[in-house]
């Protein structure tokens, strides 16, 4: 008899969140990463290392002063390692904004429908590794506004993020 589950096979089509950091952390081992995105860029630049339905890779530079502004990733459960730089993650959770700070070889791992913003406040350009399961569907945005956090809108995965 063969039992059939939705739940998924663990790192063939369903990814933990620490099988999602220990990904990340593979591929930011990789010495060509810094040539694949702008790091002289006054913008964002991504990469798309790799992508199946269930699982998506980016490397993201981070120029200065950059951020993500406030988001999720829907029902994508996620994990970011930075590669080079400082970055600080701002999430939202039980009310208040928390901060953690995230050097060269730090990452963490995050479940579904997290909300964050992520930030180069540091005064050199910063490069990091993302990684998601299931692959990106989209991002719902939201606004920090009067102490609270408020949806703003929903962007559908291959929009200008």
């Amino acid at each position: 008899m063969t039992v059939i589950t939705t739940a998924g096979t663990p790192g063939i089509n369903r990814f933990t969140r620490s099988q999602l950091l220990r990904t990340a952390s593979l591929f930011a081992t990789d010495p060509e990463l810094d040539r694949l995105v702008d790091l002289d860029s006054r913008e964002r630049t991504w990469h798309r290392l790799d992508a199946t339905a269930h699982l998506e890779i980016w490397l993201i530079g981070w120029p200065v002063g950059t951020s993500t502004g406030w988001h999720d990733h829907l029902e994508s459960e996620g994990a970011f390692l930075t590669v080079r730089g400082t970055l600080a993650e701002h999430s939202w959770s039980q009310g208040a904004v928390h901060e953690r700070l995230l050097g060269e070889g730090d990452g963490r791992s995050f479940g579904g429908h997290h909300v964050h913003d992520v930030a180069n406040l540091g005064d050199t350009p910063a490069l990091s590794v993302h990684v998601y399961s299931p692959a990106l569907r989209g991002m719902t945005r939201y606004a920090l506004l009067d102490g609270s956090l408020r949806a703003t809108g929903v962007e559908k995965a291959g929009e200008q993020w």
